[in-house]
């Protein structure tokens, strides 16, 4: 056949013939997952949970600004104002009781009586003292020149506790031994002479400390001040020497208490207004602010509105809470709920941050958003400090006749423009 070969000339030049029910559309890729099935009885599978052994976040650890021997010294304290502390053992009936009071928000079985709030003191709030007493330091040297901070470095200045017992006035006074030598209190010898001395004149103090609950503190705090004021009891083989030299925590001018029993969220717009007065202060909460947001998110935002309008410019709220403190919020007409942080809610009353996902605009006119910018509230606070996740691990060497443990918390704090 010549050049050309029969079999070559036979073949086609596009591919095979088609058949007439044959698809012309390009194949399907084959499916990635089989399709799950959504009619009735559809249930939606439950997301896996975490491995045991996946890593975790750990919390940083907070700097231990107050000498070892200062925070003994707060212990000793706690362990010298109350007798209970001479036989923990028959604490613990006590113990088990407010724990489980305070799980359920029972705060009236956990503190209705002077046997609990004594026993809660000597158990839960040293560690706590030390873990505020830290935070306070390490703010204070890093906010040195915020007026408040001047004010207690030089002079004196006012606090509020909202929530504040035994952890907060040993805190505090923690906080004024280490901030101010003149704070100390004096040598039994010097305090003998001053008794002598008609014309010795009582110091102005250096903390005006306002500490605010709905249980009745004030026993237990009265001890503890009388502790921190009053010089250590010595054994009687003590020296001379060791008697003359023998002085308390803080001398008894430094520090100026008052206790208020009262609940936070009655306190009326005047009684605030008496309690903060006109120069800047600071405002603690220090593990009360996520339980008065699980008691009622409404009341807690209007007590901050009402902070937002009563305290001078230049104030500082500090808040230290538990790092997990997720609050959540029934959706109207329907079984699920929201869930917010302490600190989104915190943002929403003082920042005017709100945490829900912004609105939409588009379609609107811009009178409409000059009319929206004008209703939005002036804000007039800055978030100042975000600590996440840390944790008060307890010096070596510290000595406690109870049980001291190390305090997980996260920290806010909001100044007052």
């Amino acid at each position: 056949m010549g050049q050309y070969d029969r079999k070559a000339q036979s073949q086609r030049k596009h591919g095979p013939i088609l058949s007439s029910s044959a698809s012309k559309a390009p194949a399907r890729p084959p499916p990635i997952a089989k399709p799950e099935w959504r009619g009735n009885g559809y249930m939606k599978k439950a997301k896996p949970k975490p491995h045991l052994d996946a890593p975790k976040d750990q919390p940083t650890p907070q700097d231990q600004c107050l000498p070892v021997e200062l925070q003994q010294l707060v212990l000793n304290i706690f362990k010298d104002s109350f007798a209970a502390s001479e036989d923990f053992e028959a604490l613990i009936p006590v113990l088990k009781v407010v724990n489980e009071k305070v799980l359920e928000r029972d705060w009236e079985g956990a503190f209705g009586g002077e046997e609990k709030r004594e026993g809660y003191a000597l158990r839960w709030s040293p560690s706590r003292a030390l873990a505020f007493a830290n935070v306070m330091a390490e703010f204070c040297e890093e906010r040195a020149e915020d007026d408040w901070v001047q004010r207690l470095s030089n002079s004196s200045a006012k606090a509020i506790c909202f929530g504040g017992g035994a952890a907060e006035i040993m805190a505090f006074a923690g906080l004024l031994r280490h901030l101010r030598s003149d704070a100390a209190g004096r040598p039994q010898s010097e305090l003998d002479a001053a008794k002598e001395d008609p014309s010795t004149e009582a110091s102005a103090p250096i903390l005006d400390l306002t500490l605010i609950d709905s249980a009745d503190w004030s026993s237990v705090i009265s001890k503890l001040q009388t502790g921190a004021t009053t010089p250590p009891t010595l054994s009687k083989y003590a020296s001379a020497s060791a008697r003359a030299s023998n002085a308390a925590l803080l001398s008894p001018s430094t520090l100026n208490i008052n206790f208020t029993q009262h609940d936070i969220f009655t306190l009326t717009t005047t009684q605030l207004r008496q309690l903060i007065g006109d120069k800047p202060i600071l405002v603690t909460l220090f593990l009360t602010l996520s339980s008065l947001y699980k008691t009622s998110i409404s009341k807690t935002l209007a007590l901050f509105v009402r902070l937002d309008a009563l305290l001078p410019p230049n104030s500082t709220i500090l808040i230290i809470d538990t790092i997990i403190a997720s609050i959540s919020q029934p959706i109207p007409d329907s079984e699920d709920v929201k869930e917010y942080t302490m600190e989104q809610l915190t943002d929403r009353a003082l920042l005017g941050k709100l945490p829900i996902e912004k609105v939409q605009v588009q379609g609107k006119g811009k009178k409409a958003l000059e009319e929206e910018e004008k209703l939005k509230p002036e804000i007039r606070w800055e978030k100042i400090c975000k600590q996440e996740m840390k944790v008060n691990k307890l010096e070596e060497g510290l000595r406690y006749p109870g049980s001291l443990e190390n305090v997980r918390f996260q920290v806010l704090a909001y100044q007052r423009l």
